[in-house]
C-alpha cells in the first residue's frame, strides 16, 4: 500500500511539473535592434569588379618579407596566446554546464575502528574482544531533470559565451596582423625617410662646397653660405630622431612575433613604395557578418538571452531523484555485530515561497543585462559602419591628395633645376638656388609622408572590413 502511494505521488509531483511546463510564461524574445543597416557604403568606389578576398589582405604588396612578418606575429603573439586560452577556458566552461543534465554518481567509504568501556558490563555478553568497528560502503546517484529548461538556457549560454571567446580570438588575430603589417611598413617608411635625409644631407653638402668657392670667388655672400650651413644642420638633426623612431618601430615588432626587442634582425632596404587599390565589391551587410566583434555582439546577446530563461525558471519548483545503494556492518565490544546491504531511493522536489525577492532581482537584473548586451550590439554595429565609411574616405582622399603631391614634386624638382642653371648664367642669386632646393626637397619629404598615411589608411580600411582571419583558424590546440 505504501509503496503503491509513494508511485502516485512521484506520478502525480511529474504531472504537475509538466503541467507547470506547459502553461509556462518565460517565452523570452530579444529586444529589438535600433540600427538600420544600410544598403550599400556611401563612400565605396563603384566597380563592376567582384567582391575583394579580405582573408590574407596583407599578401596584395606582393612583399614576401612582409607576408613572414605578419605569419611569425599570427603564430608566436603572445596575445594569441592569451586569447587562445581563453577559448579553452570557455569550452572547459561549457562542458561543466552540459553535465548538470546527467546523474551524477559517486562512490562511498568508511571505516572505523576503536575501544569501548561500558559502564553496566554485567548486563553484556562477556567478550575477550574489547575492539569495536564498522564500516560503510555505497554508490549514490542525484540527478535534477531538466523539466523547465533551466539547465538546458544554461547549456546555451555557456556555447554562446565559447563562441563569443573563439569570436575575441578572431578579432585578435584581425588586430595581431593588422599591427604587425602596420609596424612593418611603417619600419619601410622610415627607411624611405632616412635615405632621402642622407639624399639631401649630401646634396647640402655639395651645395655648401660650391658655395663656399663662389664666395671665395666673390660671386656669393657670407649669409649665402650661412644659410646653407643652418639648412644642413637642420637636417642633420632631424636624422637621430627617424632613426630613434625606427628602432622604435622594429622592437615593436619584436615583441609582436613574441621575441626579443634585441633580437629582430637588421631590415633589408625597402623595395619601391606600392600600395594596392583600396578594397571593392563590400557590402554593410557581408562586412557585419564578417567582423569578429559584430559577431561576438550577437553571441553575447545569445548568452544573455539563455541566462534570463534560467533565471526565470527558478520560480518553479525543482524535482529531483536521489539514490544509494551499499553495504555496512557494525559491531560494539560485547554486543553482536550489525551487517546489511540495501538501498535507498527519494523524490524530492523544492518550490520558493519567500526569497525576499531574491529570485525576483536575479531576473530584474538579468533582464537589464540582455538589454545592455542588445545597446552592445547596436554601438558595435554603429561604430563599425562608421569605421568603414571613414576608412574608404581617408584612403581615396590621400589618393587624391598623393596625385597633386607628386606633380607638385616633379614641378619643384624642375624649377630647382632650371633655377641652378639660371644661377649660372648670372641670372639668380645663390640663395634663389638653395631655396629651389629646399622646396624641392620638402616636396619629396611631404609625398613621403603622404605614402606612409595612405599605407596606414590601407591597413585600417582592412582592419574596418573585417580582414585579417581564416575560418579554419577556429580550432584551439595547447
Amino acid at each position: 500500500m505504501k509503496n503503491r502511494l509513494a508511485r502516485v505521488a512521484c506520478m502525480g509531483g511529474v504531472a504537475m511539473a509538466v503541467g507547470l511546463a506547459g502553461c509556462s510564461p518565460f517565452h523570452t524574445r530579444v529586444p529589438a535592434s535600433h540600427v538600420v543597416v544600410p544598403r550599400q557604403f556611401s563612400q565605396t568606389p563603384t566597380t563592376t569588379l567582384p567582391a575583394t578576398d579580405l582573408t590574407r589582405w596583407w599578401e596584395a604588396w606582393h612583399d614576401p618579407a612582409l607576408v613572414r612578418a605578419v605569419d611569425t606575429a599570427l603564430a608566436a603573439s603572445p596575445d594569441i596566446r592569451i586569447a587562445r586560452d581563453r577559448v579553452l577556458e570557455a569550452r572547459a566552461m561549457h562542458t561543466v554546464a552540459k553535465s548538470a543534465l546527467y546523474p551524477t554518481v559517486g562512490a562511498t567509504g568508511n571505516m572505523m575502528g576503536g575501544g569501548m568501556y561500558w559502564r553496566n558490563p554485567a548486563t553484556l555478553p562477556t567478550s575477550n574482544d574489547p575492539g569495536t568497528d564498522g564500516h560503510l560502503a555505497g554508490i549514490g546517484a542525484s540527478w535534477e531533470p531538466d523539466l523547465f529548461g533551466g539547465r538546458h538556457a544554461d547549456v546555451k549560454a555557456a556555447k554562446a559565451g565559447m563562441k563569443a571567446e573563439e569570436e575575441y580570438f578572431h578579432g585578435i588575430q584581425m588586430v595581431i596582423a593588422a599591427d604587425a603589417a602596420n609596424d612593418y611598413l611603417q619600419a619601410q617608411g622610415l627607411q624611405r625617410q632616412i635615405a632621402l635625409i642622407d639624399r639631401s644631407i649630401g646634396m647640402l653638402e655639395q651645395l655648401h662646397r660650391y658655395g663656399q668657392a663662389r664666395f671665395t670667388a666673390g660671386q656669393a655672400t657670407a649669409a649665402d653660405v650661412t644659410d646653407v650651413d643652418q639648412k644642413l644642420s637642420n637636417l642633420k638633426a632631424r636624422r637621430p630622431v627617424l632613426v630613434a623612431d625606427l628602432d622604435l618601430v622594429r622592437r615593436r615588432l619584436a615583441v609582436l612575433s613574441g621575441q626579443a626587442p634585441e633580437g629582430l634582425p637588421a631590415l633589408a632596404p625597402p623595395p619601391a613604395y606600392y600600395v594596392p587599390a583600396p578594397p571593392v565589391g563590400q557590402m554593410p551587410d557581408t562586412v557585419l557578418e564578417r567582423r569578429p566583434d559584430i559577431r561576438a555582439r550577437r553571441d553575447q546577446v545569445d548568452a544573455a538571452l539563455n541566462r534570463l530563461k534560467s533565471a526565470k525558471t527558478d520560480l518553479l519548483p525543482r524535482f529531483g531523484l536521489e539514490f544509494f545503494g551499499g553495504d555496512g556492518r557494525l559491531r560494539f565490544d560485547g554486543i553482536p555485530g550489525l551487517s546489511g546491504t540495501g538501498g535507498l531511493i527519494a523524490l524530492t522536489t523544492y518550490l520558493p515561497i519567500f526569497t525576499a525577492n531574491r529570485i525576483q532581482a536575479r531576473i530584474h537584473a538579468a533582464s537589464a543585462r540582455l538589454d545592455a548586451a542588445v545597446a552592445g550590439y547596436d554601438n558595435s554595429i554603429l561604430h563599425a559602419l562608421a569605421e568603414v565609411e571613414d576608412g574608404y574616405e581617408n584612403r581615396l582622399s590621400l589618393d587624391a591628395r598623393d596625385t597633386d603631391l607628386t606633380r607638385g614634386q616633379h614641378q619643384a624638382e624642375q624649377v630647382a633645376s632650371d633655377m641652378m642653371g639660371l644661377y649660372t648664367g648670372g641670372q639668380r642669386t645663390f640663395g634663389d638656388v638653395l631655396s629651389a632646393r629646399m622646396a624641392a626637397l620638402d616636396a619629396q619629404a611631404s609625398v613621403l609622408d603622404n605614402q606612409a598615411s595612405r599605407t596606414s589608411a590601407t591597413i585600417q580600411l582592412a582592419r574596418a572590413l573585417g580582414g585579417g582571419w581564416q575560418a579554419e583558424s577556429v580550432a584551439v590546440h595547447k
